[in-house]
């Protein structure tokens, strides 16, 4: 198997596992531990995987460009996007969070609706459609995250209300709650959540049990979750409605 083959395939592995030893990873490609160490090395140059104790291999996710995050799990994003969208009644009015799982929402959405986002790919992606009201909110490009924030997004998101905010997730835990990675894309979901009737979490598998430094809300706040396989570590949460499936 050619190196850049190889290495697709340990990364596919660890997008689906969440992590997975040198071992479990040379057996299963059929090469040395040496090999697999060269790949992870790679991997981890590229940003895409660390390191961690006893010879685990993790997705990087908080490091990883939007761009690098888009590629993973691309049909069950598109599967909770569908999934999502058909939960939305028509004429409703949405905050929508940056983030590729969200772009698959959007893509699903049938009008008539009003969107409102800082996510610009979104905004192109609905910019044509005439059964939906667009409004981006500007402000300071994010490169790195693809979404536009600070002090000039948040005053512009104050001007707004909505029946519903739909929220990506940088990291989820059933006792710290949703949370960020940055300040910045965590201040704006607290926003949409501050202006919303309703709080709605799309997540794949990979963001679970995860916390990032910047808090958004606890699990009591969010009303809706929509998830690609059952969360065991979830707990009782009567107040919270969870959907799984897209898996």
């Amino acid at each position: 198997m050619h190196k850049t083959a190889r290495q697709k395939y340990v990364l596919d592995i660890i997008t689906e596992q969440g992590q997975a030893s040198i071992t479990e990873l040379a057996e299963r490609l059929q090469v040395s531990a040496d090999t697999i160490r060269r790949d992870l090395t790679d991997l981890e140059k590229q940003g895409l995987a660390q390191k961690n104790h006893g010879g685990a291999i993790a997705l990087k996710l908080s490091t990883m460009t939007r761009v690098s995050r888009n590629s993973l799990l691309p049909e069950i994003k598109q599967r909770l996007g569908k999934q999502v969208a058909q939960c939305v009644p028509a004429g409703s009015t949405l905050f929508l969070d940056a983030g590729s799982t969200l772009l698959a929402v959007a893509s699903f959405l049938q009008g008539p609706l009003t969107i409102i986002t800082p996510s610009l790919d979104i905004a192109q992606q609905v910019s044509e459609r005439e059964d939906i009201d667009l409004i981006l909110l500007g402000g300071k490009w994010d490169q790195k995250q693809r979404l536009f924030a600070g002090s000039a997004t948040l005053s512009l998101l104050s001007r707004y209300r909505a029946d519903i905010a739909i929220l990506g997730a940088c990291a989820i835990h059933a006792e710290l709650g949703l949370s960020a990675s940055q300040e910045a894309d965590a201040e704006v979901k607290r926003a949409m959540l501050a202006a919303s009737q309703a709080h709605w979490v799309v997540a794949d598998h990979l963001k679970l049990n995860q916390c990032e430094p910047y808090l958004v809300s606890g699990l009591s706040e969010i009303h809706q979750l929509f998830l690609d396989r059952p969360w065991a570590e979830l707990g009782d949460h009567s107040a919270l409605q969870v959907t799984v499936g897209a898996h």
